[in-house]
């Protein structure tokens, strides 16, 4: 596994992002239930957003990503997507010490 960091920009149409918003938080609230979504969070001006996610591969991410409402319903207009290897900070230690999902400890 490994940890990718996404950044959206959003559309500057409001209603686009309302319309989508309820279903986008089922979708992400899911995401980090299953521990894929690590970290998420707008930029304060709400132009977009970072996020976090734990993935096999960028194509699998991809897949996964291209299934968020906010994205079938146009409020995402650019995505860029990098992985990441933090080695400060909470991240960095999950990354480390924190066990695959059957793996016994």
């Amino acid at each position: 596994m490994a940890l990718f960091a996404v950044i959206w920009s959003y559309t500057t149409d409001a209603s686009v992002k309302e319309a989508a918003h309820a279903d986008h938080l089922v979708f992400v609230k899911d995401a980090a239930a299953r521990g894929v979504l690590q970290e998420a969070g707008a930029w304060a001006d709400g132009a977009g957003a970072l996020l976090v996610f734990k993935a096999d591969s960028e194509d699998d991410l991809r897949s996964l990503l291209a299934e968020d409402p906010y994205v079938t319903q146009g409020v995402v207009v650019d995505q860029s997507i990098y992985q990441w290897k933090p080695v400060i900070g909470v991240a960095s230690i999950r990354m480390v010490y924190e066990p695959e999902p059957n793996e016994l400890i």
